[in-house]
């Protein structure tokens, strides 16, 4: 999923930036081959793109289609939400506050309700994890200590919670997106860049890849129209936010919305010989990706991107072949998008640069904010 946090650019920031710059100019012989470039010309005609579902008073920012038809639907309150942040679509189109309304109640025990929510996904055994940074507003203090909720579907139930430990943290850290294979889970820090490694039955949780240059918001985010700025008028950054594990669980990708994709071998994390310079190094960039608003990863390793800066949903294989499948300006910054299974991808128009999460004192979303359902191509990659 993709939490995107505004954070304006500090000194060390653009001096990070400028060192990255001159870095990508150098002639690196170990440089990996890049992929294809990004095709120009979309695939799927405007017809394949169809409004499946609306709101006029939620801003939806992750779609998760579930096996039996129905559909996840989080709103988080840091874009600006009131009332639940995660909703569950039945069937016959009704929406209602999931796993329970005391969960998304406004008020109460933190560690019995989502305060903040920053990310979900369903993992192998049909469970859904949770990420609940307890961060509602970026301006603000935490409202209480980030927590991981594991919910099963079939019965509509939390499972267990997993608090965080504070030791991973860092002042500013503001956790978002979350990836799950096995006992592991992977959070990116949006606030602080850096990787969250979580062992979910001792709830341990270590921190890598600490200011490393790739998660770090090295570029603004770029919609149709331009870079996006908050109300101070400097450009709105966000560190790593979005994170994705291969269905084997050998490798994650990760990035921020003002960054490239990049991939890392889950086998560092366990390597009690790798060096720190081996560490660093074993970040690989993966694509020169546009500015992203979410991604999600299907069963055979294809990535799906959300591309906020031209409006278009992209995919990506194993065998680092791009796609444009659609662009469509009703696609207005696009999120974290959901595949069925059944050959549709759902995903929201959040228009985000216009609700409150870059500072804004009011929304100016034009309403309703809708959900599209986007039948895939039938056909295979080229190449």
């Amino acid at each position: 999923m993709t939490v995107l946090i505004p954070r304006s650019y500090a000194p060390n920031r653009r001096a990070a930036f400028g060192l990255l710059a001159a870095l990508f100019a150098l002639p690196l012989a170990s440089a990996p081959a890049w992929a294809l470039h990004m095709p120009k010309v979309a695939e799927l005609p405007a017809s394949a793109l169809q409004p499946f579902m609306q709101s006029s008073s939620q801003i939806w920012d992750a779609v998760l289609p579930l096996p039996d038809g129905r559909m996840l639907l989080e709103a988080p309150a840091w874009v600006g939400n009131t009332g639940p942040q995660l909703f569950v679509r039945d069937t016959n189109g009704q929406l209602a506050a999931w796993p329970n309304a005391a969960w998304n109640a406004p008020e109460g025990d933190a560690q019995t309700r989502f305060v903040a929510l920053g990310g979900l996904t369903r993992t192998a055994d049909g469970h859904i994890w949770v990420l609940d940074s307890g961060v509602t507003n970026r301006k603000n203090p935490p409202v209480a200590p980030p927590k991981l909720v594991e919910i099963d579907p079939g019965t509509n139930t939390v499972l267990r919670t997993v608090p965080v430990q504070a030791s991973a943290l860092r002042p500013g850290s503001i956790l978002s997106g979350i990836a799950v294979h096995g006992t592991t889970a992977y959070v990116p820090d949006s606030g602080v860049a850096g990787l969250l490694v979580i062992d979910i039955a001792t709830a341990t949780a270590r921190r890598f890849l600490d200011h490393h240059p790739d998660l770090i918001a090295s570029r603004p985010i770029v919609t149709p129209t331009g870079p996006v700025r908050d109300n101070t008028g400097r450009y709105a950054a966000v560190d790593a936010s979005m994170v994705a594990v291969s269905p084997d669980g050998t490798w994650i990708v990760l990035q921020a919305p003002g960054q490239y994709l990049s991939r890392v071998s889950t086998a560092i994390f366990t390597d009690p010989d790798i060096t720190p310079a081996a560490f660093e190094e074993s970040v690989t960039q993966w694509f020169k990706t546009p500015s992203l608003g979410g991604m999600t990863i299907d069963n055979d390793g294809t990535l799906y991107w959300a591309d906020i800066t031209t409006s278009s949903i992209l995919s990506y294989t194993t065998g680092r072949v791009p796609r444009r499948l659609i662009t469509d300006p009703r696609l207005q910054w696009p999120t974290t998008p959901g595949l069925d299974g059944h050959g549709h991808l759902y995903v929201s128009a959040s228009q985000l640069n216009h609700s409150t999460a870059f500072g804004a004192p009011s929304a100016t979303i034009t309403w309703p904010i809708t959900i599209y359902e986007l039948t895939l191509p039938t056909t295979p990659p080229p190449g």
